[in-house]
């Protein structure tokens, strides 16, 4: 499927049904908002952006129990231990609806081996307007039972010396070498990124708890703000040391929730019929 094209005066928008329904490029005033992906596509990671659904982050090995159900899922990526981001991002949705600014897509889980097994069904709508682009998802419980549910967005930003990265949390959780969760540690944005800056020599793979729901990056010719809806009280933030890039990743739930089910930052549970939704809002503006 060819990739779908939003616009509107400031803002240029490319998103790909077949990888996910994920974007392919961000731009306003002619600079990438969002890092753009390579092009072909080859990889489940090479996206600018995609969602987490039905869980965020990884599971331990793949393997976790709810209820009387267990889980034995396939890892997602070649080379990785854990089940990693869900279904979503690796799935080809379906374009629903579509305008100069806006679409829809969906996207039908049926349970096979390997795979997450409650059914599903999800979309995605993205929409231009006002300098800005709200990114919506949905997911509703198919199955016969209930089923645990997470819900997340993964973009990947542009990262340039000098860069500001302004936000508000509270706490994170500290990772062990395969970047499964520890313990929790208590401390504000200063204590994480101090003088507003993704540290250079220090890999980040954490998720960080209490955040206010939003997210400044200040550029030297743009400024970008992140507002997440409620439901994503977490932002998990990957950047790798000497990457041209990081992720800031509005999520719902810690990562492999349903091995630590006496922590807080749990899944949602829906019911047969029930749905969970949650969204972001990027607002993009020049620099003064």
């Amino acid at each position: 499927m060819t990739h779908l094209r939003l616009r509107n005066s400031v803002l240029d928008l490319m998103i790909s049904p077949s990888h996910g329904g994920g974007i392919i490029s961000f731009e306003a005033f002619g600079e990438p908002v969002l890092k753009p992906a390579p092009d072909p596509i080859s990889g489940l990671t090479d996206p600018s952006a995609f969602v987490l659904l039905p869980y965020c982050n990884r599971i331990a090995h793949g393997g976790a129990k709810f209820g009387n159900q267990t889980l034995q899922l396939t890892p997602t990526l070649p080379g990785e231990t854990h089940a990693l981001h869900g279904e979503g991002w690796i799935a080809g949705w379906t374009v629903e609806k579509q305008s100069d600014t806006a679409t829809v897509l969906s996207f039908r889980h049926s349970p096979t081996t390997g795979r997450w097994p409650w059914a599903f069904e999800a979309s995605q709508r993205y929409e231009l307007n006002d300098g800005g682009m709200i990114h919506t998802v949905q997911i509703q419980n198919v199955s016969e039972k209930p089923m645990p549910v997470g819900l997340g967005f993964h973009p990947y930003f542009p990262r340039k010396s000098g860069d500001q990265f302004i936000t508000q949390v509270g706490g994170r959780w500290n990772v062990s070498t395969d970047l499964l969760p520890t313990d929790h540690e208590r401390g504000g944005s200063e204590d994480h990124w101090p003088g507003r800056q993704l540290p250079v020599d220090v890999s980040l793979d954490n998720c960080f708890t209490e955040w206010d729901g939003k997210l400044l990056i200040e550029r030297e010719n743009m400024c970008v703000s992140l507002t997440a809806s409620d439901e994503l009280g977490l932002l998990h933030v990957y950047a790798p040391i000497g990457a041209d890039f990081f992720c800031a990743e509005p999520v719902s739930h810690m990562p492999d929730a349903l091995n630590r089910l006496g922590e807080p930052d749990q899944m949602q549970v829906l019911q047969p019929g029930e749905t969970f939704k949650a969204s972001i809002r990027y607002l993009v503006e020049k620099s003064a």
